[in-house]
């Protein structure tokens, strides 16, 4: 979502136009929904079978772990039998994307129907493959809120900057109505420890029962919302032909080097041979599926009904013992500082993690949260930053990086979104806490009450911490003009703690810096 923050903002600078209409607003889509009954499945007995045992509705598994995550998709795409419905934001073109698009193939070929539902911003011009998988009989392809110009999308920002730069950022996946996935992760290799130069460290959780059927309910009103339009009206149709092309082109995608490579990694996963036997463990609880009604996207920004915040906001508004919180991008604003300092005040812990300036894939995102660094501190609350930890296997001399195998990766970022109240709530889903997800973009999250879950979340979170990030503190000195505080940089990995930096963003590049510099200069937070 970094990304689509530059673009905005440059097109806001350019175009200084806060208005628009959408143009394919007419457009008539045949609507379909999720196939309710499906106990019969091979998912269904299984999964309808575990659930008696348990009074609470839905069980849970976080996947903390890229190969996890990617493999679960994977075997469930394999069993599916009736439908699999697919919505994220972000589509790539390359291994991992490349190999899901060839398992959800052969699940149509099997007869189970797809449905696939992409933000128009994140699929990176692959309007062609896209349209040719829609001409299978058993493949449904749709983009949500699309550009009006198709040759020059960007100019949408432009000329209709108020919807266009709003986008669904919803990421969801699920099998036959009986298993679902839902969290931080799009579709590619960085998602998936699948990219030999960065990696995100993300999470989602798989859930099953009930939860399930909510989250059919929530894709299917994007889907059939007038913002989600046919492939076949945005892109030239493909025909038989064009299908083949793409079914060879993902049969080579799979069977070369680097697939081969990654799909023998997954074959070692215990998660793997417990998904296969039938022996993965769930937390069984109750939970509370949040997510922002498409009309969002259309609806005035001050207008948030529908929105998922206001369902968040009783949770943040009450005290607290602990608060563990996990945004890549965050901006908590000075509402967010004051609720987290109220908190503080009460007698909780509140620890708070996010980039670091070398870890952010942004560096204006990184600008608009650098201001709130020391008021977060001064009010006690414990500030962490990830940092990138390069691997130095992967590095020509001279420090140009070079290319490895699947396995390595140079540079970690944190994507994951996640928040534990009390060691009791556990929040998993696609939003920041930030301005643009509040306010701007869709979401989806779940609150799931399971004092063991969450204990345990909190319990990794806390121990690896210290391992993978610098905490922050304020440093107070004296000078002749008055008092001075620096921002220090700790790694707490040893002790005692080691400073790793004062007043200097560590390990981060001077171009870095000066993005963050310039655009801290600009009055452009709520548009990230």
């Amino acid at each position: 979502m970094g990304y689509l923050s530059v673009v905005v903002v440059v097109f806001a600078l350019i175009s200084g136009t806060l208005s628009g209409c959408a143009s394919f607003s007419a457009v008539q889509s045949e609507p379909s929904y999720a196939i309710a009954d499906t106990r019969d499945t091979r998912l269904g007995r299984g999964i309808t079978a575990e659930t008696h045992k348990h009074d609470a509705p839905s069980g849970f598994r976080l996947l903390g772990n890229g190969l996890d995550a990617f493999a679960t998709r994977l075997l469930l795409m394999e069993a599916a039998e009736v439908s699999l419905d697919v919505q994220y934001y972000l589509y790539h073109d390359d291994t991992t994307a490349r190999l899901f698009t060839h398992y959800l193939l052969r699940a149509a070929d099997r007869g189970v129907r797809v449905r696939l539902l992409l933000d128009d911003f994140g699929h990176g011009g692959q309007e062609a493959m896209l349209s040719a998988l829609a001409e299978h009989p058993n493949i449904a392809v749709r983009l949500f809120n699309p550009f009006s110009n198709r040759v020059l999308p960007y100019l949408d920002f432009v000329t209709r900057f108020s919807v266009a730069h709003r986008r669904m950022h919803n990421k969801s996946f699920i099998a036959d109505n009986q298993a679902a996935i839902i969290g931080g992760r799009n579709i590619g290799d960085t998602y998936f420890s699948a990219d030999i130069y960065t990696n995100f460290s993300d999470l989602d959780v798989l859930g099953i029962g009930g939860f399930a059927s909510e989250v059919s309910e929530a894709f299917d009103l994007y889907w059939n919302h007038r913002l989600a339009v046919p492939i076949r009206y945005l892109a030239p149709e493909a025909d038989a032909d064009g299908l083949t092309a793409v079914r060879t082109q993902l049969d080579a995608a799979r069977t070369g080097e680097r697939s081969r490579n990654y799909l023998a990694r997954l074959q070692s996963l215990g998660l793997l041979e417990e998904l296969l036997e039938g022996q993965l463990e769930f937390s069984w609880a109750e939970s509370v599926l949040i997510y922002d009604q498409p009309d969002k996207i259309i609806n005035a920004v001050a207008d948030n009904s529908g929105h998922l915040e206001p369902a968040l906001k009783a949770l943040l508004a009450a005290r607290h013992s602990e608060a563990l919180i996990i945004s890549p991008y965050f901006i908590p604003g000075n509402t967010g500082v004051i609720t987290f300092s109220d908190w503080v005040n009460a007698g909780a812990r509140v620890v708070v993690l996010t980039n670091s300036l070398a870890a952010n894939d942004v560096p204006m995102v990184h600008a608009g949260y650098a201001a709130y660094r020391k008021p977060l501190i001064r009010a006690g609350v414990q500030l962490w930053e990830l940092r990138p930890q390069p691997d130095p296997s992967i590095r020509r001399a001279g420090g140009r990086k070079r290319p490895s195998d699947l396995a390595g990766s140079s540079r970690a970022s944190l994507h994951a979104k996640t928040m534990v109240f009390d060691r009791s709530v556990l929040f998993v889903g696609s939003m920041n806490l930030d301005p643009r997800s509040i306010n701007l973009n869709t979401e989806i999250g779940v609150l799931i009450f399971h004092e063991g879950l969450a204990t345990h979340a909190s319990d990794v979170f806390m121990a690896e911490l210290p391992r993978h990030a610098w905490r922050l503190d304020i440093e107070t000195s004296h000078r002749w003009w008055g008092q001075a505080d620096a921002l220090v940089w700790l790694d707490e990995s040893t002790w005692p703690a080691t400073p790793v930096s004062k007043d200097s963003e560590p390990e981060a590049s001077a171009w870095s810096r000066f993005q963050m510099w310039l655009f801290g200069l600009l009055p452009i937070e709520g548009l990230l």
